[in-house]
């Protein structure tokens, strides 16, 4: 199990809600497992400039061929600005055929006071908590 741990990116009002994000990408094949390490450093470096990022953590079973995903942004507004950016956009465009029907992504409200959030939340909501790490 591969692990980044929580990085944050700015400060943030404890009473305040934000948008947490919570992703499950399956891929099908060996060959998009060497893919995602690759394009994990590009959207990584994305990361860290992106306005209103709060934070993010990562998590990778390579052997499983599985890797999930935990963000929380200030808005709705920066998270799409992220999405819609290279190399983000480009690399979901690419990475579709790659993954299984199982992939998940789920968006929810997380007070301030509760980031970051906790994997075991946000395995739950993706639905992956009985087989995820």
């Amino acid at each position: 199990m591969a692990e980044v741990a929580w990085k944050s990116f700015m400060e943030f009002d404890r009473q305040r809600e934000y948008l947490a994000l919570a992703t499950y990408l399956p891929r099908k094949s060996w060959w998009a497992i060497l893919s995602f390490i690759r394009q994990t450093r590009a959207i990584q470096s994305q990361l860290e400039s992106s306005n209103g990022l709060v934070g993010y953590s990562l998590r990778a079973q390579l052997l499983g061929k599985k890797s999930w995903t935990l963000s929380v942004w200030k808005d709705e507004a920066a998270l799409a600005e992220f999405v819609r950016k290279a190399p983000h956009a480009g690399t979901m465009k690419d990475l579709r055929p790659q993954l299984t029907d199982a992939r998940r992504f789920v968006r929810w409200k997380v007070a301030g006071s509760d980031v970051p959030p906790k994997w075991d939340d946000a395995l739950r909501r993706i639905g992956e908590g009985g087989s995820g790490p």
